[in-house]
């Protein structure tokens, strides 16, 4: 079982830091049961080219159906959809051309508000991102993060808090998905919270730090594309959530020939900034370490565009934070 990792800064810092602690991480069977309306594989699958910690299901051949089945699954299990990321359209207006790819984001505060509680750095991995891809055969496939990789990366070991967004996430895929067999995902081969989260200290609150995110992103290359304020209505069901936004920023130009090269990497983008309030009232930002995305999916840390997209995350998160102008 993994192990509640957690930092506790003690002063603000003008400087980058990369967050969290070696720790060794094995897969847990999260499915004891039937956490939604279809079947439950007990064991770990790994499709060729399936990256670590993801669930990955054969949705027959109809893209655009897949693509709206789970915006209805997503908001008939109680959540919201964020947006959509048309993959395609976005490689088209850099000049790439690659197979119909979409990514759906959004889910439900139920499966996603107890890992908050535990440690809001989930923000960075909430809310869940559906991935639909066609391949030249006309096949589709339905790709997203399993409970144990969002556990994982966020460093929480709660497994009550990662059981709730496994069966929120079953229910949309069994929704979208009508008879599939769920299985419990790929192993975490490599997946540890050390080095997954860059962070900064910011000088404003998490709405003014989003704001000015959001502002910055707005430059070209990048573009911000959609805000989720995931602390919004946890005071109801109790113990309320500090504030929490995550902030998912575009850049087709670096994306494109990204998503030709590794079509799964598509799950991982756009950049995403999760902007919260800490125990010692602190504004923080975080993002995911792009070169340790892109090796999940097998590109190259030393890929120009997967350096390019560094660049850009560093930049945005010091020019949220007030550091650089």
């Amino acid at each position: 079982m993994s192990v509640l990792v957690r930092a506790h800064p003690t002063r603000r810092s003008d400087t980058i830091r990369t967050w969290g602690a070696a720790m060794t991480l094995a897969v847990v069977a999260a499915a004891c049961g039937n956490p939604g309306n279809g079947e439950v594989e007990l064991e770990p699958h790994t499709a060729p080219g399936q990256p670590p910690g993801t669930i990955l299901l054969a949705a027959g051949t109809d893209f655009a159906g897949t693509v709206q089945r789970v915006q209805g699954a997503i908001t008939g299990g109680g959540g919201a959809v964020a947006t959509v990321v048309d993959h395609t359209a976005s490689a088209r207006e850099a000049g790439a051309t690659i197979p119909a790819s979409a990514l759906v984001i959004g889910g439900s505060p139920a499966g996603q508000w107890p890992l908050l509680r535990i440690d809001q750095r989930a923000g960075a991995e909430l809310p869940q991102r559906y991935l639909v891809r066609q391949a030249a055969d006309g096949s589709v496939s339905l790709t997203v993060d399993s409970a144990d990789y969002v556990a994982a990366v966020s460093g929480i070991g709660d497994l009550a808090a990662r059981d709730a967004l496994q069966s929120s996430t079953a229910g949309v895929l069994t929704a979208a998905v009508p008879g599939a067999r769920i299985p419990v995902g790929s192993p975490l081969v490599g997946v540890t919270p050390s080095g997954h989260l860059v962070t900064v200290y910011g000088s404003l609150d998490v709405p003014a730090t989003v704001e000015r995110l959001r502002r910055e992103a707005d430059r070209s290359p990048t573009r911000s594309l959609a805000v989720v304020d995931l602390a919004a209505g946890s005071a109801t069901p109790g113990p309320p959530i500090r504030p929490t936004s995550v902030v998912f920023v575009g850049n087709p130009a670096a994306e494109a020939p990204l998503l030709a090269a590794a079509p799964s990497i598509g799950l991982d983008l756009p950049l995403r900034f999760v902007v919260w309030v800490d125990e010692q009232n602190l504004t923080q930002i975080g993002y995911p370490d792009v070169a340790r995305l892109a090796a999940r999916h097998g590109v190259a840390a030393d890929n120009p565009n997967v350096v390019r997209m560094a660049a850009d995350s560093d930049r945005l998160a010091r020019l949220a934070a007030g550091l650089i102008e």
